[in-house]
């Protein structure tokens, strides 16, 4: 193989190469042909990278294809000395198409909503090897299974846990009540657990438990129609991590309506 004739330059000595596992998180068009990307990897958590030339194929080469929520293999250029600057995708390879979560839009939203909490909710060169699994976990089964709730709160679940906000749901954080309770279940996102109905009168940040619920949240089975409001409990609680409410809860809310 002939050796390249551009000249080494200080920049060069300021960049390694990283491989990795990856799932594409969000796409920005940052100019004609390039787009900007978070990528969540399985060694080295959330990259921000550029893809230079993914939006045009030319002659001699083809675009590789980088979609939301595909899976794959990345190689990236990343500038050591400020891991704050934004990566370069160098290859990719992809492993696992999206294709069948697009065919309903259930599959897809709830596809997107993991994606945008993984985003949302990890921070930069902070591996989670766990979540990764998780969502790569959630991306496949979406794209064959007609359950897509169970899917998401299990999702959810692990979220919370590898971001240390997992809440207390085996006892009542005003009196330490085990559960299960007896009466109305409440729960509070700002004090991060279940509460009693002796002690809800004293919190203002709650919402209501329904019983339903109660299984799919503790992460045992029950009535299907549990899983919506088990869904809405903890996207509650995402939603106050971080500091606003994500539009696509509702939108797989209304796509599932038929659950």
């Amino acid at each position: 193989m002939p050796m390249s004739t551009r000249p080494i330059t200080c920049y060069d000595y300021y960049m390694s190469t990283i491989k990795d596992e990856a799932v594409i998180l969000k796409r920005l068009d940052y100019s004609e042909t390039s787009q900007v990307m978070a990528i969540f990897t399985y060694n080295h958590g959330k990259v921000r990278a550029l893809a230079k030339g993914v939006k045009k194929s030319t002659k001699t080469r083809f675009a590789p294809a980088l979609d939301l929520l595909d899976i794959g293999h990345v190689v990236l250029s990343v500038k050591t000395a400020r891991q704050e600057a934004l990566a370069n995708v160098t290859e990719w390879t992809q492993t696992f198409a999206c294709g069948g979560i697009r065919e309903s839009l259930g599959r897809l939203y709830a596809g997107q909503y993991a994606a945008a909490l993984t985003a949302e909710l990890t921070e930069d060169w902070d591996p989670h090897p766990e979540l990764f699994t998780g969502l790569q976990r959630l991306l496949r089964k979406l794209a064959e299974s007609p359950d897509i709730l169970p899917l998401v709160i299990d999702f959810q679940r692990t979220l919370l846990t590898e971001i240390g906000s997992f809440p207390v749901l085996n006892r009542c954080i005003g009196c330490n009540q085990p559960t299960p309770f007896t009466g109305d279940i409440h729960f509070s996102s700002l004090e991060g657990g279940l509460i009693c109905r002796d002690c809800e009168p004293a919190w203002t940040e709650k919402v209501y438990v329904l019983p339903e619920a109660y299984c799919w949240i503790i992460g045992q089975s029950g009535e299907k129609k549990g899983l919506k409001p088990a869904f809405s409990v903890f996207d509650y609680h995402l939603s106050h991590l971080m500091g606003r409410a994500i539009p696509l809860a509702k939108m797989l809310l209304t796509a599932c309506k038929n659950l």
